[in-house]
């Protein structure tokens, strides 16, 4: 309702009778602006392929200006031979089998349409705890599978994590293969909290009965009620226990698109093709 011109509100000549104070509506703030580099601006402007269906993953990326990924998880069996590979190479082996079968799974859809738009880029990453002991775990089976997890996590009090990163993109030239790969796995060591310092079994089951780590490799959340009742401290990478390192994924999208062909240092963990 429009007021006549110079009547002040009721609520606000109320207010003023009894001497209360008013409070000022603050103005708006803005968001903050968007990081702006060159991949991004790239990555933004074509069709880019999420190869999961990780909404931490989603998430991470989104927080840099990815909002529009296209979101296709692999089919593939995760069914690799863990006895038959080293962590490492189990896991970087896992990602790189979820980029291609997305990519080859994308071109192919509808080979009829000739203004389909073919990826310009698909991300696929995996993620795995590798306890003190060298064994692979990955989500867990059920309640008490997760309880005896968590537990044993407790008990050895330090595990890693591993997330391997894979980026595809099409080669410009289309020489064999018609794409150029790059892959890298990420490694966080995290302490686990003693049940003497607070982490007792009653705390882990009480955790475990919330489910915010039924579908997360090792049963936790970092991010989470995980990482404020079970962890005890991070050696590396946030984002990497989340489940995407989010820097390097960026590196290897630059490499893919901007730097095809070029050879360039290999640490232990980076591979190419």
């Amino acid at each position: 309702m429009d007021l006549p011109e110079n009547q002040t509100p009721e609520h606000i000549a109320a207010a003023r009778e009894h001497g209360l104070r008013l409070r000022q509506s603050a103005p708006i703030r803005k968001g903050p602006a968007p990081l702006e580099l060159p991949i991004l601006k790239y990555l933004r402007s074509k069709r880019v392929i999420l190869a999961s269906a990780s909404p931490r993953r989603k998430a991470l990326l989104a927080q840099i200006g990815l909002t529009s990924l296209e979101i296709r998880p692999s089919t593939v069996p995760e069914d690799l031979d863990k006895a038959a590979y080293g962590p490492d190479e189990y896991v970087s082996a896992t990602a790189q089998r979820k980029c291609l079968d997305v990519y080859e799974v994308a071109l192919n859809e509808d080979p009829a349409n000739p203004d389909r738009e073919e990826p310009a880029v698909v991300i696929s990453a995996d993620t795995v705890i590798v306890t003190r002991s060298g064994q692979v775990l990955e989500k867990p089976k059920g309640e008490q599978d997760h309880i005896r997890m968590l537990k044993h996590l407790r008990d050895t009090r330090v595990h890693r994590v591993l997330t391997a990163v894979c980026i595809l993109a099409p080669k410009a030239d289309a020489t064999h293969p018609g794409y150029e790969l790059a892959k890298y796995t990420a490694e966080t060591k995290v302490y686990f909290a003693q049940a003497e310092d607070g982490l007792p079994d009653d705390v882990i089951e009480s955790y475990v009965r919330t489910r915010e780590g039924v579908d997360k490799a090792g049963g936790y959340a970092v991010q989470g009620i995980g990482g404020a009742i079970l962890v005890e401290k991070i050696e590396g990478s946030v984002d990497n226990v989340i489940g995407l390192p989010v820097r390097k994924t960026l590196q290897l999208c630059e490499k893919v698109v901007f730097k095809q062909g070029e050879e360039g240092e290999q640490s232990g963990e980076e591979e190419e093709e």
